[in-house]
């Protein structure tokens, strides 16, 4: 009578194996689920950063036009009409997540009062997962995708 209780080696490494692939296909999925938080994220957080210079420009904050500066590794809201005659004491700066890619506006001046904006076009963010895009009219509307 051959009382061996146990696994074999054969046994323990198909076992290793299997929960190997399944812990890749979970790392994987969430990190590509991370990577869609980020962008979600960072859209929402400039879509709050034009909404917030829109918002004190129709308020007439300071009197004077605010706008929002986009460069690779920041936002600025500033006061003034253009981003190089602002005044600079007044510049609130906003760091951009990392890997995160943004083209089309970089620059949007909202008037005091009415929050018209003196550049209409799309803003794109993109990680490689995933975009999202945010208009701008000449009216001020913002619109997010």
């Amino acid at each position: 009578m051959n009382n061996n209780f146990g696994f074999t080696l054969i046994e323990i490494l198909i076992a290793i194996g299997i929960l190997t692939i399944i812990l890749s296909f979970g790392y994987l999925i969430s990190f590509d689920f991370y990577k869609n938080y980020v962008l979600q994220s960072e859209k929402d957080l400039l879509v709050s950063i034009l909404r917030k210079a829109r918002s004190q420009a129709l308020n007439n904050v300071g009197a004077a036009p605010h706008g929002v500066y986009i460069d690779n590794s920041s936002y600025t809201i500033f006061y003034g009409n253009s981003y190089v005659s602002r005044d600079s004491q007044y510049d609130e700066n906003i760091k951009k997540a990392p890997g995160i890619n943004l083209s089309g506006l970089n620059e949007i001046v909202f008037a005091p009062l009415t929050a018209t904006s003196t550049a209409s076009g799309t803003i794109v963010l993109n990680n490689g997962t995933g975009s999202f895009s945010i208009d701008v009219n000449y009216e001020g509307r913002i619109n997010w995708r």
